[in-house]
């Protein structure tokens, strides 16, 4: 029987993440999802990790080690914070950066070290990448400084492919706990099955959006 391969999917406990874990259990992945919650998600290996923990760098480098060659990196991770600057506290944007912005730049290079390759990169950022609002500056900053991570690692050959993604908001567990009427926003199902489809093109760098007012996908540059 032919290996399986194997994909990551840091954040892949709920909302978008979850979703693209069961559409990679569909193509026969052997699915490996992070979070701090375990998902009802037959079939799928769950890593406890906390992303705003100390010693952040040797948990991210303990965890790789102790898994198989990874074919598909998909960063997921992710949680809403708003407030100005100065209404936000050391920990909160310390919480911030690391979830948004550290941790993935440990992922990559972690697998990268240790496996010299990655054949497919998919980081999830947001419409926050490049739309700037008042009570989001640090989100907004993290996520377009993923942004700006997924489009320069893209040009290092180790990396086969990258698809980065912004999704406008979705209806996903991202909002609990605000005042945020979801129910205008976009279905993770379809967003996640929106980016399966993209991957089956050829190329090195992909940038697409994808736009809640009349559900579409929008590419915002493409190398071959």
């Amino acid at each position: 029987m032919k290996n399986k391969k194997i994909a990551l999917v840091i954040g892949g406990t709920s909302g978008l993440g979850l979703e693209l874990a069961k559409l990679l259990l569909l193509k026969e992945y052997d699915v490996f999802i992070t979070g701090r919650k375990k998902p009802k998600l037959k079939n799928v290996n769950f890593i406890n990790i906390d992303l705003c923990s100390k010693n952040l760098a040797s948990k991210i480098g303990n965890l790789i080690d102790s898994l198989p060659k990874i074919d598909f990196l998909s960063y997921a991770a992710g949680f809403y914070q708003k407030g100005t600057i100065t209404e936000l506290s050391q920990k909160d944007l310390d919480d911030m950066f690391n979830v948004g912005l550290i941790a993935p730049i440990h992922f990559l290079k972690q697998i990268l070290i240790k496996q010299k390759t990655l054949p497919i990169f998919v980081p999830i950022s947001s419409t926050s990448q490049w739309t700037p609002r008042l009570k989001e500056p640090v989100y907004a900053a993290v996520k377009g400084g993923l942004g700006m991570l997924a489009n320069s690692v893209s040009l290092d050959p180790k990396i086969k492919k990258t698809l980065l993604v912004a999704p406008a908001g979705m209806n996903t567990e991202f909002w609990d706990n605000t005042d945020m009427n979801t129910k205008t926003f976009l279905d993770p199902k379809w967003v996640a099955t929106q980016i399966m489809l993209q991957l089956n093109d050829n190329f090195n760098y992909k940038f697409i959006k994808i736009l809640r007012e009349s559900p579409r996908v929008v590419l915002g540059e493409i190398r071959e």
